[in-house]
C-alpha cells in the first residue's frame, strides 16, 4: 500500500510540474512579399500623375481651421497641388528603388498632364501605355489617377482644455498597367489620416505645420505606405513561446522578453534532452523560435519538426503545429522573395 502510495505521490508531483504552461508572445519582424503579385519580369517601371479630380470633391481648395471652413486662393491650391502630387511620386520612387523589387523607377513631371475635373475618370489606353514605356523604356506605369487631401487644424485654448492638433486626410487612387494589359491589372483606393499633435510637437520650433508642410508631409507619407501593395516591406508578426515551472524557464522567458536569444536558446537546449516527452517536446519548440530570432530557419524547421513529434495533443501541441504552418508559410514567401529580388540581393 505505501508502495502504491508513494507512486501516486511522485505521479501527481510529476503532473504538476509539467502541467503548468504558461505562454507569451514575443514580437518578430519579417519581410513579406507585396499584397499585389506583379510579374516578376517587371523590373523598370514609370511613375505618372493623371492630375485627375473628381466633380464631386467640392472641398477641394478649401481647409479647416479652428473649425471654421476657409477657401485657399487660386495660386496657393496650383503651389500645393503641385508639391502633392510630386511629394507623392519621389517618395513612392524612393521606395520602390529602396525595396529591391525594381531595377529602374522613371519619374515623369508633374505636368505631363494637364489637370482636368470630370464625373469620372477612365483607364488610360493600352496604346497610351504602350507609348510610355516606349519613351520611358520601362515594362510598366504606374499611375497615380487621382489625389485629393484635405487639412484642418485648431489651436490650443490658453488654459490647455483643448489641445492644439493638426491633420490631413488623404485619399489616393493608384493603378498598374502594362503594355500587354488591357485596362489595369491592379486598381487600388488607399486613403489614411496623418496626425500632428502641439504635445508631441512641443520642442519643435514651429509647432503645428501649415496647410503646405502638413500636405506634402502627409501625401509623401501615404505613398511610401501605398508602396507596400507592390513591393516587399517589414510587417511586424509574432511568435508563442511556451514556460515550464521551474526558475531555468523563468530565466529563459526573461531573456527572450528582453531579446536576448541566445541565452534562452542555452537554457531550451539542455531540457531537449529531457526524457520526459512533454518538458523535451516545448524546449524544442521554444529553442526553435529561438533559432528564427537568431537568423537560422534550418534549425528552426528542424526543431520546430521535433517539437510536432513529441507534443502530440493539447494545447501545446496545437502550439507546436501552427508554429510549424507558419514556418512552412514563410519557407514558402522566402521563395517568392529570392525571385522577385534576385537581381538585387
Amino acid at each position: 500500500m505505501r508502495v502504491i502510495v508513494s507512486f501516486m505521490l511522485i505521479l501527481f508531483a510529476g503532473l504538476i510540474i509539467t502541467s503548468c504552461v504558461t505562454t507569451q508572445s514575443v514580437p518578430i519582424d519579417q519581410l513579406e512579399p507585396g499584397k499585389v503579385s506583379l510579374p516578376t519580369t517587371i523590373r523598370k517601371v514609370a511613375l505618372i500623375s493623371r492630375n485627375f479630380r473628381f466633380s464631386v470633391d467640392t472641398l477641394a481648395g478649401y481647409y479647416n481651421v479652428d473649425f471654421r471652413l476657409k477657401k485657399a486662393s487660386r495660386i496657393e491650391n496650383l503651389l500645393v497641388d503641385s508639391i502633392a502630387v510630386t511629394k507623392s511620386l519621389d517618395n513612392l520612387r524612393k521606395t520602390l528603388l529602396k525595396s529591391g523589387r525594381f531595377d529602374e523607377v522613371f519619374v515623369y513631371p508633374y505636368n505631363a498632364i494637364k489637370s482636368h475635373i470630370g464625373d469620372k475618370e477612365l483607364p488610360f489606353s493600352s496604346e497610351y501605355i504602350r507609348s510610355l514605356c516606349r519613351e520611358s523604356e520601362t515594362d510598366a506605369v504606374v499611375s497615380l489617377e487621382m489625389l485629393s487631401f484635405f487639412y484642418s487644424r485648431h489651436n490650443g485654448s490658453s488654459g490647455k482644455a483643448i489641445e492644439g492638433a493638426a491633420n490631413v486626410k488623404v485619399t489616393a487612387i493608384w493603378s498598374v498597367y502594362t503594355p500587354q494589359s488591357d485596362g489595369a491589372i491592379d486598381r487600388y483606393t488607399h486613403s489614411e489620416v496623418i496626425k500632428w499633435s502641439e504635445n508631441e510637437r512641443k520642442n519643435d520650433r514651429h509647432n503645428l505645420p501649415d496647410r503646405k508642410d502638413a500636405i506634402s508631409i502627409a501625401c509623401g507619407v501615404a505613398a511610401k505606405n501605398y508602396s507596400k501593395r507592390i513591393v516587399p516591406y517589414w510587417a511586424e508578426s509574432s511568435r508563442v513561446i511556451i514556460g515550464l515551472n521551474g526558475s531555468d524557464w523563468e530565466k529563459a522567458i526573461l531573456f527572450a522578453s528582453k531579446n536576448k536569444w541566445e541565452a534562452a536558446a542555452q537554457i531550451w537546449q539542455k531540457y531537449t534532452e529531457s526524457t520526459q516527452k512533454r518538458v523535451a517536446g516545448v524546449a524544442a519548440l521554444d529553442y526553435a523560435v529561438a533559432q528564427e530570432m537568431l537568423g537560422d530557419m534550418e534549425q528552426a524547421n528542424i526543431w520546430s519538426g521535433n517539437s510536432v513529434k513529441l507534443l502530440k495533443g493539447g494545447e501545446t501541441g496545437k502550439i507546436a503545429r501552427d508554429y510549424a504552418a507558419t514556418l512552412y508559410g514563410r519557407k514558402l514567401k522566402a521563395a517568392e522573395l529570392n525571385s522577385l529580388l534576385k537581381d538585387n540581393h
